[in-house]
């Protein structure tokens, strides 16, 4: 068990007084002291499968190592590559996979440096490329045909809280973050044809904890986020072509460890997050127009992590429950709750249309103060 975070500033920080924050946390019926439910990794996806009802939760095996500020990266072969995070006791480089169909996790290689606050992308030809955290310029690739890692070129600047967008020409946008210089509003490329980054134009507006989200046409949605002035409101876009950015509206509500998802009808759905606050509201961006509207609220103040699902509407879980969008009437559903309130978890949506929902802590009194708990646990969301 540990104190805290290992980093200043995270993707999801805590509030004892609010319901949900981060990825996010808050009241659930499960006492703290009681045992989570775990599956052994023999249990099969089918009677997973044939346990869950619709818009409900069911646990599945648990990760080899408890992390929290992982990523979650669905691979092409169905598989769910998880990385890094903030660990119980030693800060190991380990990776592993989830296999959907045996319901098992299998280890994944091992990282050059232990990684946290970091990004993962998976590229054109279905390698992942992972950089960043702990403030390091460093990257590597995961190769899931080798299940190997190898090392390629490293970033200019060192990063946390950052984040990292598949461009349609291969390339891989990061931008903002925090650095041991202060806050970024620097931005760089990835070629992975040649194993470079190489600076681009910087933000209007430096930024952490944001959102970054690939349009239709091709251009790059930022929005949220904080800065030393607060949460700033102004989004932008970056044109991949010309490398520069410009302005693109102004959110109805600074948020920061906001969740962004592209809607199928090519709209962008930013929901939670906090300012400081946390906060259940949420708004769409419409490209056409390029302006911001307030859309329906979530049930509970929530942020972090999000998938879409196969019918389109989105999924935002965390702190004990889930709400479930629907961009058709602007609604949220909530979803039966969950074994923990959890924060800082990675989600990947499955080939069958379930989402893993795995790692990430949970906060226990520990007499005198809180203490957080990084978390194995792993459970599937069934729409």
């Amino acid at each position: 068990m540990r104190m805290r975070l290992l980093a200043p500033v995270t993707s999801a920080v805590l509030a004892f007084s609010a319901p949900a924050l981060g990825s996010s946390w808050g009241s659930n019926s499960a006492r703290d002291d009681a045992p989570p439910v775990r599956f052994t990794s023999a249990t099969t996806q089918q009677s997973l499968e044939s346990t869950a009802s619709s818009n409900s939760w069911t646990a599945t095996a648990s990760m080899a190592t408890a992390r929290a500020n992982l990523t979650a990266t669905r691979l092409g072969n169905g598989r769910v590559l998880v990385v890094g995070g903030e660990y119980d006791s030693a800060r190991n480089s380990t990776a592993e996979t989830y296999d959907p169909s045996t319901s098992t996790w299998i280890p994944a290689g091992t990282l050059s440096q232990w990684r946290a606050l970091h990004v993962a992308v998976r590229l054109a030809d279905g390698r992942v490329l992972v950089a960043g955290g702990r403030y390091s310029t460093s990257a590597e690739l995961y190769d899931p045909a080798t299940n190997r890692w190898t090392p390629t070129g490293s970033m200019n600047v060192g990063r946390i809280s950052f984040t990292a967008t598949l461009l349609p020409d291969g390339r891989v946008l990061v931008v903002g973050g925090n650095s041991l210089n202060g806050l970024q509003a620097s931005a760089e490329l990835y070629n992975p044809a040649t194993g470079r980054w190489t600076l681009t134009s910087s933000l209007r507006t430096p930024r952490r904890d944001h959102t970054a989200t690939l349009l239709a046409d091709g251009t790059v949605l930022v929005a949220g986020g904080a800065n030393s002035t607060g949460w700033p409101r102004n989004a932008e876009l970056f044109h991949p072509g010309t490398g520069r950015w410009r302005r693109a509206g102004t959110t109805t509500t600074g948020r920061e460890g906001a969740t962004a998802t592209l809607l199928a009808n090519g709209r962008v759905l930013l929901a939670g997050g906090r300012n400081p606050s946390a906060l259940a509201s949420a708004e769409v961006y419409d490209p056409t127009s390029g302006s911001w509207a307030a859309t329906g609220s979530m049930t509970a103040p929530r942020s972090g992590a999000a998938a879409l699902l196969q019918d389109g509407r989105v999924l935002v879980a965390g702190g004990g429950t889930g709400d479930v969008y629907s961009p058709a009437t602007g609604t949220w559903t909530a979803t039966g709750p969950m074994v923990y309130p959890y924060a800082s978890a990675g989600a990947a949506l499955l080939p069958n249309g379930q989402v893993l929902y795995t790692g990430g802590r949970r906060v226990r009194y520990c007499g005198q103060y809180y203490c957080d708990e990084p978390l194995a646990d792993a459970k599937l969301y069934t729409p």
